[in-house]
């Protein structure tokens, strides 16, 4: 299972400059006990309350009223109806695959979380992936879940205001979140009037690795843009939550839609939850790898 239990360990190179009294307004991974905790507990919640057995309604409706908040409880049984209502014995197991925490407070936070779901009924057994934003309150000693968005579209984070809990770590997790959004407008973007230029700009977001890959399958991706004609954006509003900074390196998890438009003018919309693995050069974040989240095993 790919869970990470995002800034365990937080590091950043260089010499920090003296902190505030007041600490930061958003402190994921400012707090790294309390993100560990506040995604451990949304882990538990998410596996409870996303999975259903029919011949186990009690147990179902215990995990809910644990995990839930009364709204949430109305907005996941609507998410669920069909789910709940079918006529035969149904199983919906769910797991976590990776979850990062977009925001954090003493009492609130916003996790993305990305969802392996296996349904079986009837002796068949059909598996999805599922991307979903979560609002989590604090309530004594347990986090409950306020609020679901399925293929959530978030909206910008206001920054941190200067003088206000401007810590170092901080900085850096949001200049990382920040060039987690470039590079990904830019690797999602597929211009087939210009393939060349579509490369040079994925050249220019890109180190080690994957920079060598996109230089040394060039020329054949370029012509299959070109012959392919087909034309892709990333649409407003990705959501993107930073699983962890080392040194000059970040792990960000990012929810994106894109617009494709083929050859004849069709268009689409396509969701898809990614792994930006980061590296912090002179000029700024680059990409060093992308990895799509794939389904649990």
């Amino acid at each position: 299972m790919l869970l990470v239990l995002a800034g365990c360990t937080t590091t950043v190179s260089g010499t920090a400059s003296p902190e505030p009294a007041s600490p930061p307004s958003n402190l994921a991974l400012v707090n790294p006990a309390g993100t560990a905790s506040v995604l451990t507990s949304v882990k538990k919640a998410v596996e409870a309350v996303f999975s259903y057995d029919s011949t186990a309604l009690p147990a179902y409706e215990k995990a809910t009223t644990e995990n839930l908040t009364p709204a949430a409880r109305e907005e996941i049984a609507k998410l669920l109806a069909e789910v709940r209502n079918s006529a035969e014995p149904i199983k919906l197991v769910t797991r976590v695959i990776v979850s990062a925490a977009v925001e954090q407070t003493a009492d609130k936070a916003q996790v993305l979380t990305v969802l392996d779901q296996s349904s079986s009924r009837a002796g068949t057994t059909s598996k999805g992936l599922a991307s979903v934003l979560l609002a989590v309150v604090r309530e004594g000693d347990r986090w409950r879940i306020g609020e679901v968005k399925v293929n959530p579209a978030g909206s910008p984070l206001a920054p941190e205001k200067p003088g206000v809990g401007d810590r170092v770590i901080a900085r850096v997790r949001d200049s990382a979140r920040d060039g987690a959004l470039r590079v990904a407008e830019v690797l999602l973007s597929v211009n087939p009037a210009d393939p060349e230029g579509s490369f040079a700009r994925y050249e220019s977001v890109s180190t080690g690795q994957l920079l060598t890959q996109f230089q040394q399958g060039k020329a054949t991706q370029v012509s299959q843009i070109r012959a392919a004609g087909t034309k892709s954006s990333m649409a407003p509003n990705p959501v993107a939550a930073v699983m962890e900074v080392v040194d000059d390196k970040a792990s960000v998890l990012l929810y994106a839609a894109t617009n494709v438009t083929d050859a004849v003018g069709q268009v689409t919309k396509k969701y898809l939850p990614i792994v930006l693995r980061l590296r912090h050069l002179p000029e700024g974040w680059k990409a060093a790898g992308v990895e799509t989240v794939q389904p649990l095993p």
